[in-house]
This record gives structure tokens, sequence and C-alpha cells, in this order.
């Protein structure tokens, strides 16, 4: 009877998140077994739906604008310039995204790029995992300020 408390309070779900049952790999918990359901199904199934579609279709909206807007700017970029995409498939980054960020940030800059033109390629891959907009918009500013320090102290 008390397990069946805790699973309808969600107690059950947070205790079961210990580190030591985290897959090194990929930081994933292992699923759990459900050993009992009523069958019934969610009153707000489809608004819920709606709503995710919705959001799903509009974060792919805006990378797409962001797509065509890098597209736009092929022209006004040097030609020998690499492409974030070369930094992205470098094996020396082992796919850190934010290790890209910056390495690609502090070439185009140091190529000729502008701030406007760098963030936009930045913001071309998922940033979602870093939060809201405004958390991924800071993101792509902090790259971008640490990129153009690193240029200076070049100098």
């Amino acid at each position: 009877m008390q397990t069946r408390r805790r699973l309808k309070t969600g107690d059950l779900c947070r205790k079961n998140r210990k580190a030591k049952y985290r897959d090194a790999d990929t930081g994933l918990y292992p699923f759990v077994r459900l050993i009992e359901a009523g069958g019934g199904i969610y009153p707000e199934a489809e608004r819920f739906v709606a709503g995710v579609r919705t959001e799903v279709e509009r974060h792919q909206a805006e990378r797409e604008q962001l797509r065509k807007q890098i597209a736009r700017m092929a022209p006004m970029l040097p030609k020998d310039l690499k492409t974030i995409d070369g930094f992205r498939a470098d094996a020396r980054y082992g796919g850190d995204g934010t290790r890209i960020d910056f390495a690609y940030a502090v070439y185009a800059f140091s190529h000729g790029a502008s701030p406007t033109e760098v963030a936009a390629v930045i913001r071309s891959r998922d940033l979602s995992h870093k939060g809201s907009d405004r958390r991924q918009s800071d993101y792509v500013e902090r790259t971008i300020k640490k990129a153009l320090a690193t240029i200076e102290r070049g100098r």
C-alpha cells in the first residue's frame, strides 16, 4: 500500500535518481518496471500533444530561418573561410559543441567575420540544452566575448 501512495505522489521516481544507477556512457538512468496501471487516458492528452507539436514546429522554423540567414551571409564571408561544419567534423574537439563554437569563433574573427555572422553560425546548432532563449543568447554572447578577448591577448 505504501508503494502505491509513493507512486501516486511521484516520490518513488525522485528517490530513484541515485548516481550509482546512472549509465556512465549515456548519463541516463535505467528504466523502471511498471507493476500496475489503471489504463486511463490522460485527460489533457490532445491539448498536451498539440502543445508539444506546436513547440517542435516553432523550433524547426527557427532553425530553418537561421540556416537561410547563414546561407545569405555566405557570399559576404571570405571564400577560403572554413565552415563550422569543418570544425564539427574535426576529431580534435571530440564532438564537444562548446569547444567547437569557441574554436570557430576565434578562427572566424581572426579572418574578418563580424560578431553577427559568428553568432548566427553558432546558433545553427541546437542550443536547447543550454536552457531558455535568454540562456542560449547569453551563451552565444559569452562565447563571442571570450573569443574576441583571446584574439586581443594574442596581438
